[in-house]
Order: C-alpha cells, then structure tokens, then sequence
C-alpha cells in the first residue's frame, strides 16, 4: 500500500503539469502509413529536442499539443521500416498538419520488389496486453496471438481450432457453451474480452473476432482473479472494430455432417466527415454430428459504432448478441477396481454412439454491451474509460453424464438447469501515461476497477438408468428427465459477488535498451454468499483483501530485434471460510499462483524471423488439503502445487510467400503438498508435451497470384483424465490442410480437418470429429 501511495504521488504532480495550459504554443497534427498505404497503428514518435513523444491510434493518427514554437525532428520507429526523419516547423497558436509514409527496410524492400510478401502472422501489437502501448519486444512477459489473417486462412468455425496455433495449448470445452483450452497446465473456459471480464456463459462465434491474445503466466496484477483469470494465464478476445471506409464480405461455408455457415462483415462510415463509423458482423451456423445423435447451432448479431468527436476524444460501442443450441455429454469413471479399461482407447463403447437423443440438448445466448470513451488530457497522458455489460442465461439445459460402472455397464444422469442467469458488470478507468523524469522514460497505467458479478441457479441433478451394453438400450427423454427433477426438487440459489480493485504499473527505459516494469493491484473482494430459497437466508459470506505485484526486466541486445527477458509475475483466488467437523470455522487466506520466468524474444533479419524462448516456473500457495484426524476429514490451508516448463514460438516468413507458424511447449504440473490420494500426482488434462506447426504458401505473381495451400498439425501428449493419474486420456496428432484462391472480390477456400482420421476425445471425456471437410465462396465488396 505504501508503494502505490509514493507512485500516485509522484504521478499525479506529473499528471497536473501536463494538463497545464501553455498559450504560447502550437500542435502538430499527422498521419502515419505504411508503405502500403495502411494506417500504422501504435507506432512510437519522438518530437526532437521537446522530449515529447506519442504513439499513433489505431487509424495511425497522432496529435503533439502544447509545443514551444521552433523547428523540430519529428524521428518516427517501427520494426521492419527504415527510421522516418523529418523536419517540421511549429508556430505559435497554429496547428501543423502532416503526413508521413514508412519505408520499408532495406532488407524488406529487397523482398517486396520481388514478390511483396511479408510476416504477415507475426503483428503482437496490443494496448490491451500490458494495459498500455508496449511493444512485445518491450514487455517481459510472454503473450502469443492469432488474428484475422490465419483465422481466415485455416477457416476456423470454431475456437478450438485457432487456440491450436499457440503454443502449449490444449483446447477445452465447458457444456455452458465456452470453449476455451490450458495454459501453463491450469484450465479455463471463460477469458476475456477487449479487456473485461464477460458472463460466465460465452457461446462466442470466431466470425466476430480480430484476434485473440493468451497472455501466459499469472496476470493478477493487471486481470484481477477468479473467473477470468487462471495461473497459468488468461486469453483475451479482441473484437472487429469499425474503419474509415466502406468495405464488406459476404460468405457461405459447407462442408460435412450437414455444416453450413452464413456470414457477414459490412463496415461503412455513417456521415461524410467519417467521424461516425459502423461496423456489423453477424453469422449463421448449423452442424449435426458423426454419432448417432448429435447438433450444434447459433447464430450472432455484433454491430459496432466508433464516433471521433473531436481530435481527442472518440467513443467506440461494442455488442454482441449470440443464441447457441446443441448437444453435449460427458463421461466420468466409477471404482476403477470394477473397470479394466485405463484409457479412451480401451473402451468398449462405440465412438460413434451418444447414449443420448437430441431432445436431450442446451439452449443459451449471451449479451455483451461494451463501451468505451478515450480522451487525449495532453501530449503524455490519456483517459480511457471502459464499461462491459454481460448477461448469458440457459434456456434450459439437459447435461448428460455417462458414468462407466463396470466393462458393460454404464450408469446416465442428467443435469437440468431450466432456466438461469448469469450477470457480469465492470466499470474500468485508466489514465495512461508516456512522460519522463530527467532522462528516464515512464509508460505507465493507473487504473481502478469495478467488477459486480452474479448468477440465479435452478438445477437438479437425477439418476436416469443403467444401460447394459450386452443389451438392447432404453430411450432418453425430457419428459421423463423433467419428471424425476421434480420428484427430487430443484434447487433454487442465488449468489452475487464484488471486487474493487486499484494497480498501477510502471515501464522505465532506465537506457534506451532497459527497461524495469514495476506493478502491483490491491483487491478487495465482497460477497455476501449463496442465497437458497429454501431456506430463505444467505450463508458463506465473507471479504478479503489481496495484494498482487508483478516485476519484470527487459534488455534490448539489439534494438527492436533481440531481447532478453525475465519477470515475477503473481495471481490470485479468493476462497472463503470453512466449516470444520467440530463446526469451527477455518478463515481461509486467497491462494496465490507466483511465477518466476525468463527467456529471449526475436525479430531477426528484417522481422523474417519471429518468436521467443522462455523457462518458467509457477508456484501455487495457500492450497486447500484434507487431513484425516480422529477419523474426521478436517481442511487444512497449507497446499501446495508446481508447474513449470519451456515454449518456443517461431512465426517465420524465410522466402517470398511462405509463411511459418510454429510452437512446442513442455510442462509438468503436480501436487507437492496436498491430500494423501492428490500428493505426488499430475494434474488432471495437463500433458507433457505439445506442439503445433503450420506452413502455408501463396503465389504472388502472374496468373496463380492468389492461390495458396497450407497444411499442418498438432500433437497433443496423453494426460491423466482422473485424480488419481490411473486413467487417461490417449495422445493424438491432428493433421489439416487447406486449399484457396483469394482475389480483390472474391475468395475460394477449400480445407480437410483431422486428414489421418485421427480418434481422440477433450477434457470432458466427449469423443471428437473425425475426418470431415469444408468448402468456402466469400464475396468481398
């Protein structure tokens, strides 16, 4: 607390100067693009001999107010483009308007009169991230993206497919509709988007999306904790956002086991000043499945506005309305001592068969409404102001669990959840900063969070039968499902939680070679329990504080293009009391995730060659434990967990038109401290290795300019399904390819999925596709 109290008041001086009023100046106002004419966002301008300077928006606009009046340097730096040198002339109480166009590198340019190609897969740029413009090989942490371009080129329809380009990686799926993969060993399904934390419920459409960023390694200082936020990392999705001129594509997908998928993407600028922009995306999808039994359907609406209301102020609108039908199981393991079977692959149940009909299904949506104002206060420092509406409900939902009693026995029961809600609110203000003390370089963020999180629960869990597989099966039906529900009584509980949160973190270029993050949040989180009707009252309230620091080290070897790095990094979750046996109550502290990292990022030979090396190591404190004394189960607070390991990222473009993406990833995660039948083992769904590669290559000249192949795969190493690491789940390598022809107005796509006819099943046990295929028309105007 002292810390951030010395930070805030030494910024808050810094940050009333800059807001000063100087009549005696001027402003220059410019416009940076690329050698392509496209904006260059977040690029790093300096104003020589002012010691000011700004990084472009993301239409590669920038605005320096408040300057004496004299001949300047304006220096402009970006990776790949020669360093932009240019004078420029600033007169008192006048504005001076420039444009300036990148260069590209000699080495680039050499590349691009021949074929014009580039690296194209390897853009990190993200003020999200680390809450402030840090360029990646700036930050220490580690953080990998995948955006647009390869969502389009390996024609992912669904999450899972595009989280299999990072590295270390293992998708995942929730039967509320999110997917979502582990990072690090931990698991999540939920993440975040544009920066806040959603709904509980995500059932997100990739036709939506810009991108996505996993942020690796315990991100409490700057994410918060519990839902959103696991120790191994959070994942960010970034939504389209509107542009200044007109544009659109119109697609249709098909494909097998009765795929077919609509899409649109129109942008256009609503006045002839084009300060008022709107984009629109929107989507159709309808599957059924390779089993017996088996569909999966949504649809989404998610329109964006953008309004520039003046030079320094723009506020952007975000929403998404997203509705999902399907069907889900899962599997789970009685007494293993009456099971032979010790993986998937010796079941003796057909892959191919559901144990399900498709009456037994879940319908859910979500709404998000994000908004967001920015304001430029002066030359160093911004204002953004963000808030995030989300609300995702069930319909109804029927979830199937196939529990495996014997080598010819299988018990069905049903979760019922008809209907719930679920709620998340967060107001968010930061004001960012780029200024400097004497010669020192501060980028910083001061930000203060408001999170109201709530759920309405309606749920019964029933026994449904015993299927004998020597036997012919009974049917399943929601008539009967809903009959047992209320023979046995739903319960009916409600809870709501708040955190408020304050952090500030801090990058000093100490040279301008090293760089010292400092940061560090303060949370206070507040619930008042879980309200059950029944019963009419609330129980397990409690509050807690936490204290989140993060520091890290980054030294340039070579500027922009080579840097080692090394960071602490921590994260946190909120647990509340708990009632002894002896009904004693054990106050419990938040557990605490604390890594400890480094390693060297790249961006060698003209950001040909892209990616990084790093070791990490994460330990996990304040871990619950059972303790058997005087023959009662008592919970004690001094668990303990470890993982560590090692993720290499290659993202590669060696010679005209071929582009590299590549990733391994080794972890171990397992219980050092922990209950008698948890000590020693792995952690459930967390295997030792992964990998993923793609390789694709498109023809950029004469009469094939356009077409383009792409292949690659994914190994994913066996895990353990259950606790006690007897039973697992098998490794797998997928192999997929592509095939696509992309004109100015219109492109074909042609892609094969899991080509080897691969089986393999995820987290909760559900077989997944075989080979199947897709085939693409877009339309582009």
């Amino acid at each position: 607390m002292k810390s951030l109290t010395y930070l805030l008041l030494l910024v808050v001086p810094l940050f009333t100067l800059g807001k000063a009023v100087d009549p005696e100046s001027g402003t220059i106002k410019g416009q940076v693009t690329t050698s392509d004419n496209k904006p260059a966002s977040f690029v790093h301008i300096i104003l020589k001999g002012a010691r000011k300077s700004v990084m472009t928006e993301e239409n590669g606009s920038f605005i320096l107010s408040k300057v004496a009046p004299g001949t300047y340097e304006l220096e402009v730096l970006m990776v790949g483009y020669e360093t932009l040198r240019q004078q420029v002339i600033v007169e008192q109480d006048k504005v001076t308007a420039i444009a300036l166009q990148l260069t590209l590198s000699n080495t680039q340019l050499e590349e691009v009169t021949v074929t014009n190609a580039r690296n194209k897969f390897a853009d990190k740029t993200s003020e999200q991230v680390a809450r402030m413009p840090l360029r990646n090989m700036e930050n220490p942490q580690v953080y990998n993206v995948v955006d647009r371009q390869l969502i389009n080129e390996q024609m992912a329809v669904e999450r899972t497919e595009l989280f299999r380009n990072i590295p270390g990686a293992v998708p995942n799926f929730s039967a509320g509709g999110s997917q979502g993969f582990s990072m690090r060993g931990f698991s999540t399904t939920i993440g975040m988007r544009n920066g806040m934390a959603t709904s509980a419920i995500v059932p997100l459409n990739p036709v939506i999306l810009e991108r996505v960023e996993a942020i690796k390694g315990p991100a409490g200082t700057l994410f918060g904790s519990n839902r959103n936020v696991t120790f191994g990392g959070v994942y960010n999705y970034v939504t389209k956002k509107p542009f200044a001129d007109f544009g659109a594509e119109l697609s249709v997908t098909a494909g097998s086991y009765e795929f077919s998928r609509l899409t649109a993407d129109i942008n256009t600028p609503l006045n002839a000043s084009k300060t008022l922009l709107m984009r629109v995306n929107a989507g159709l999808q309808s599957e059924g499945s390779f089993q017996d039994q088996g569909f999966a359907k949504n649809y989404t609406f998610a329109p964006s506005f953008t309004y520039l209301a003046g030079d320094r102020l723009k506020f952007t609108v975000d929403a998404e309305f997203t509705r999902g039908n399907y069907t889900t199981t899962a599997f789970a393991l009685g007494s293993l001592s009456n099971i032979t079977a010790r993986s998937f692959k010796e079941l003796p149940l057909d892959y191919k068969s559901s144990m399900i009909n498709n009456s037994i299904d879940i319908s859910n949506g979500i709404n998000n409404i994000q908004l967001q104002a920015e304001y430029k206060l002066s030359d160093q420092w911004k204002s953004q102001t963000n808030y995030l509406y989300s609300n995702g409900f069930y319909k109804h939902l029927y979830w199937t669990t196939i529990t495996m009693l014997t080598d010819s026995t299988f018990a069905r029961s049903v979760r019922n959840q008809t209907p719930e809600t679920f709620g998340n609110t967060e107001f968010q203000q930061n004001f960012i900063g780029d200024f400097h003390i004497g010669s020192l370089r501060n980028r910083i963020v001061i930000g203060f969070d408001y999170n109201y999180n709530y759920n309405e629960l309606y749920r019964a869990t029933v026994s449904y039968d015993t299927v004998n597989l020597k036997k012919a099966q009974n049917g399943i039906n929601t008539d009967r499902i809903n009959a047992l529900s209320s023979q046995r009584g739903f319960s009916v509980t409600a809870t709501k939680a708040v955190n408020a949160s304050a952090y500030i973190s801090d990058a000093i270029n100490i040279t301008p070679s090293l760089i010292a993050m400092a940061s560090v949040r303060i949370d206070r989180y507040n619930t008042d329990g879980t309200f059950t009707q029944s019963t009419g009252a609330y129980t397990g309230a409690y509050k807690q504080t936490s204290v989140s620091p993060k520091f890290g080290l980054v030294y340039q070897l070579m500027q922009n293009k080579l840097s080692l790095f090394g960071n602490y990094m921590n994260g946190f979750v909120n647990l509340g009391p708990v009632t002894q046996p002896d009904n004693s109550i054990l106050v419990l502290k938040p557990q605490y995730g604390n890594q400890w990292e480094g390693g060297v990022k790249f961006a060698l030979l003209g950001n040909k060659v892209n990616g990084g090396v790093s070791y990490y190591n994460i330990d996990i404190t304040n871990s619950t434990r059972t303790e058997t004394i005087n023959g009662k189960n008592f919970t004690l607070q001094d668990g303990t967990q470890r993982s560590r390991g090692v993720e290499v990222e290659l993202i590669s473009n060696p010679v005209a038109g071929l582009n590299i993406v590549a990733g391994y990833a080794y972890n171990k995660n397992d219980y050092t401290k922990a209950s008698a039948a948890l000590q020693g083992k792995k952690v459930v769904f967390s295997p030792n290795n992964t990998a993923n590669v793609w390789l694709s290559y498109v023809f950029t000249r004469g009469r094939v300019k356009g077409f383009g192949f792409g292949a690659g795969g994914n190994y994913v190493g066996d895990s353990w399904f259950e606790a006690t690491n007897t039973f697992k789940v098998p490794s797998y390598t997928l192999v997929n390819a592509t095939l696509f022809f992309d004109q100015r107005t219109y492109r074909i796509s042609l892609k094969g999925n899991n080509l080897t006819g691969q089986k393999y099943w995820n987290n909760n046990g559900t077989p997944q596709k075989p080979f199947n295929f897709l085939a693409s028309l877009a339309f582009k105007f």
